[in-house]
């Protein structure tokens, strides 16, 4: 009799422990099917974040209308993303308005800016927004020949990573969404997601922060989702920028983080460009230092010109 409840109760122990076991599986599997959520809670009555997408660069992919796979998104989410920053008080100041609601963006920067303002880069990166790259001077790529193309793309990824204190992400997005053929060849070699536009603010033509809103909001109702396109060196988006997430919010939108499962693989030692602009400010800077020459050159003396002359 006793060495049948011991008998009993083995059993038991045995098939508690299979439970467990099944259970803890089950849970995992359940864990890793279901999407990321945000890293942080956020205050009762923010927009926040609904949820953190990772997505594969692998094959350079397209993100967007109208390559992109539109299921990306489901109904009623957005991404927030910025282009051609960072600016240091225009960038600051839509940082704050993202703060407040608690939210993330994308920021697409250009590697000349960048180098100017690199403190402003790591402040977007240390808010825990995801950054990609816009060339290293806003070129239209397609106008280019691919190796001054490609020149413009590696700078901006090198000048972005070396201001960053984390890594950033294998996401760009073409000045003016000029492509060719071979600079969208060139990316998938690079396993670089390609970013497009669903809703564009048209921000960079309008300047008005009301006319802002309601392009974005009437895109958004439209479309129903979709990743909005925006400028970080424009004064009217940033003012534009808190009353349209209060907008998105009021009108039952989520935003979506987009994250890489895997880092940007970097080139070394690639120069940025010899553009225009670069010419310019040698010239403006050869200029300033000959003048500072002259001013802290002795004035000549009597004896100085008796001695020359």
């Amino acid at each position: 009799m006793t060495g049948q409840r011991a008998e009993g109760r083995g059993k038991m122990r045995v098939a508690q422990k299979l439970s467990f076991v099944a259970w803890v599986g089950l849970a995992s599997v359940m864990i890793a099917a279901s999407p990321a959520l945000a890293d942080d809670a956020c205050p009762a009555g923010t927009l926040g974040v609904s949820r953190i997408v990772e997505v594969d660069t692998t094959g350079g992919p397209w993100f967007g209308e109208p390559h992109g796979d539109r299921n990306l998104l489901s109904p009623g989410e957005v991404v927030l993303t910025f282009d051609d920053g960072p600016s240091p008080k225009d960038t600051r100041t839509i940082l704050a308005a993202l703060a407040k609601e608690c939210t993330k963006a994308t920021f697409f920067v250009v590697g000349s800016m960048v180098v100017q303002h690199p403190d402003v880069l790591a402040e977007i990166a240390n808010q825990g927004h995801t950054i990609g790259t816009h060339t290293w001077s806003h070129a239209n790529l397609a106008a280019l020949p691919i190796s001054q193309a490609t020149q413009e793309i590696e700078s901006a990824f090198n000048a972005a990573q070396k201001a960053s204190p984390t890594p950033i992400a294998p996401f760009f997005r073409y000045p003016y969404l000029s492509s060719s053929k071979q600079t969208v060849d060139y990316l998938r070699s690079r396993n670089i997601g390609q970013f497009a536009v669903d809703i564009d603010s048209l921000d960079w033509r309008i300047h008005n922060s009301k006319a802002l809103i309601n392009k974005v909001m009437t895109g958004l109702k439209a479309r129903g989702r979709g990743i909005i396109l925006m400028h970080d060196i424009h004064k009217s988006t940033a003012d534009a920028l808190p009353e349209l997430l209060s907008q998105i919010k009021a009108a039952g939108f989520k935003v979506v983080q987009l994250k890489p499962k895997a880092q940007v693989e970097m080139i070394a030692d690639v120069a940025p460009p010899v553009t225009l602009s670069h010419v310019k400010s040698a010239v403006r800077r050869f200029k300033h230092q000959r003048t500072v020459s002259r001013a802290k050159r002795p004035a000549p003396t009597e004896a100085g010109f008796k001695t020359i002359w």
